[in-house]
């Protein structure tokens, strides 16, 4: 009779929890500005993220009236996508939400539409905003580092592989010269021009360009065809590193094939939704005399 009261008393206890459990998941709780949130789905383990963390996580924004403003899902990324949490949003803005968050957890939040389009002058309108949102993961940004470090070094090897192998397929007279930091310059005239000199930083220069993309040599811009060149002061910011390092290794009027390892293109996160993250690029360039 005594195991039997325990279980009672056990059973009993574990209801209660549950009660209150669920009362607290469907309370909302308040955040400076007026922002109130939810959190739908409670992890009963697990830590939340920091100002500087990276977060994977999916959103979805909606007008007061109900109409959807914004999904992650479109970005093409269904899985999540990641975002720095930085230490310049407004309280109540739905990153503080974030920061209440646990990874596995869903959350419901009205932000009043001043708090989230971080404009003061809109405080007298009553309306607001009405996110879902979900915390999938998140790492520190030492933990990000090392991952990335560890992919770089996997990158350099297939690129340099790759890069050899387009080197060797190439016309006869094509000759690499110059090849540093994984950067690749061919050239079929390798003779030394006496009149012309090294293009060198902060020259202003006009290039025609044919950009594709390695491993499959898609082609994606082509300025012979605008009839427009790039003009850029090299070493100045205005080009990707792959470009200046390359163009103060050549003269004006020079042609040559260039190249271009990822990490001194458009990196880990690539360009938009042309260029993906750490893909290697092929350029044909004619530098204008």
């Amino acid at each position: 009779m005594k195991n039997h009261f325990i279980r009672y008393l056990f059973l009993v206890a574990i209801f209660c929890f549950s009660i209150c459990h669920l009362s607290f998941a469907d309370e909302f709780q308040s955040l400076e500005n007026g922002t109130e949130y939810n959190i739908d789905t409670l992890q009963e383990v697990g830590f939340s993220p920091r100002i500087g963390d990276i977060i994977k996580m999916r959103l979805k924004k909606f007008s007061s009236d109900g109409t959807m403003i914004f999904n992650t899902d479109d970005l093409g990324h269904p899985d999540g996508v990641e975002m720095t949490i930085g230490d310049n949003f407004m309280k109540g803005d739905i990153m503080e939400v974030f920061l209440k968050m646990k990874p596995g957890e869903t959350a419901t939040a009205y932000i009043p539409v001043w708090v989230a389009d971080q404009n003061e002058t809109e405080k007298n309108n009553d309306k607001r905003y009405k996110y879902i949102i979900s915390l999938i993961s998140f790492k520190t940004q030492e933990a990000l580092h090392l991952e990335q470090e560890l992919l770089l070094q996997k990158l350099k090897k297939e690129q340099k592989s790759l890069f050899d192998q387009i080197s060797h397929r190439l016309y006869p007279e094509y000759k690499c010269t110059y090849q540093k930091d994984g950067l690749y310059i061919l050239k079929k005239d390798t003779k030394t021009v006496k009149k012309r000199q090294k293009i060198k930083s902060k020259q202003s220069v006009s290039v025609h360009y044919i950009l594709k993309l390695l491993p499959d040599y898609t082609e994606l811009d082509n300025s012979y065809k605008r009839n427009s060149p790039y003009t850029f002061q090299v070493d100045n910011d205005e080009a990707i590193k792959g470009w200046d390092l390359a163009l103060m290794q050549l003269k004006k009027g020079d042609h040559a094939i260039l190249l271009i390892p990822s990490w001194l293109a458009y990196g880990f996160t690539g360009s938009g939704g042309d260029i993906p993250p750490n893909t290697p690029l092929y350029f044909e360039i004619e530098v204008e005399k």
